[in-house]
């Protein structure tokens, strides 16, 4: 076969277990995905764009700039849309990683951070989450700012443990970062469950990129929808990377009409905050179920058998996702109050309590 570069054979593809998940009527917890359809009005814009006969036609945007601008509160030309957040993020990587330079993730984070990193033979520097809380680790981070990395992740809140790091220490972060040229990376992929944004800081700071995804808190998942945040000079960059049809009209005829109807996806979000979410947190507490608080639409666990748990609950119709790192954990998705009933039965029923 023709010769591929040493730090793609290296790797291994990330292959998250998709496949066959959505075809057997299982509750989905494992993703951190919507549990009800995306809005009846994004429904009907897709439906009407299929039948506009345009779908054999290239993609024009039209205002979808101005549309998502207008939602983030920042202006057009700080926007760059993007196939899915994952997009975003490896447009950044390709902009300002090159083979040897080092990426600094704290860890654990989402995968595709990783993913998109080593495609650009980076060296990672991974300083681990602290302690018995997995608390962020500050101080080794502003440290090895010192060490000439090219770009910082901070995945924010966190994935998989869900926590949060004030907008006090991203400043901070973002402070040293620009004494010392380097580009920070803030994920916030859960921005709508957790009110987190860094987006204060784009009109100060130069070296900062934002990622969001219309994913989870949309219904948008499988249309892949994200965008970017950052200066306009960053952006103009970035349009050299992402191709002119990368985003397909399905993603933009969806996201138009998503950002529309805000107060469907608002009520949602509503539901899974304040009132599913603390019914499990309290019935793991009931139950002595060691877990890490977070501020986003899911739960880090560390139940005392895994994988008796995940199996079990699967026979039941609920898929939750394993988790390596930290090890002996499974994190999982909170869906609405129903879905939050049935967890917690066929939860207690894996572990003998009912």
């Amino acid at each position: 076969m023709a010769r591929v570069r040493d730090n793609i054979k290296a790797m291994t593809p990330y292959n998250p277990p998709l496949e066959g998940r959505s075809a057997k009527g299982y509750l989905l917890l494992d993703f951190n995905e919507m549990t009800i359809e995306t809005s009846p009005k994004v429904r009907q814009a897709l439906h009407d764009f299929v039948d506009s006969k345009r779908v054999q036609v290239y993609p024009e945007y039209g205002d979808l700039n101005e549309v998502i601008a207008s939602y983030a509160g920042v202006k057009p030309e700080e926007i760059l849309v993007v196939n899915g957040s994952d997009q975003g993020i490896d447009v950044v990587m390709r902009a300002f990683v090159e083979k040897g330079d080092r990426v600094i993730i704290p860890s654990p984070s989402f995968a595709m951070e990783y993913q998109s990193a080593l495609v650009q033979g980076a060296e990672i520097i991974k300083p681990e989450y602290q302690g018995p809380s997995l608390s962020f680790p500050l101080e080794e981070v502003l440290g090895l700012l010192d060490s000439s990395p090219k770009l910082f992740v901070l995945c924010n809140p966190n994935n998989p443990t869900g926590g949060d790091i004030s907008m006090e220490d991203v400043q901070r972060i973002l402070k040293r970062a620009k004494e010392k040229d380097v580009v920070v990376l803030h994920d916030e992929a859960y921005f709508e469950f957790s009110g987190i944004t860094a987006k204060d800081f784009i009109k100060e700071f130069d070296n900062l990129c934002i990622t969001r995804t219309l994913s989870k808190q949309f219904g948008l998942a499988s249309v892949r929808a994200g965008y970017v945040i950052s200066q306009t000079q960053n952006i103009q960059e970035f349009m050299k990377i992402r191709g002119p049809y990368d985003v397909n009209m399905f993603a933009k005829t969806a996201i138009v009409a998503a950002l529309a109807d805000l107060p469907y996806f608002e009520r949602y979000i509503a539901e899974v905050m304040r009132e599913a979410k603390p019914k499990v947190e309290e019935f793991f507490r009931a139950k002595g179920v060691k877990f890490y608080p977070g501020v986003a639409n899911f739960l880090l666990v560390e139940p005392k058998e895994p994988e008796k748990l995940i199996k079990n609950l699967q026979e039941q119709g609920i898929l939750v996702r394993p988790r390596e790192d930290p090890p002996g954990t499974v994190r999982i998705s909170i869906g609405t109050l129903q879905d939050t009933e049935r967890l917690i039965l066929a939860y207690s029923r894996a572990m003998g309590w009912s």
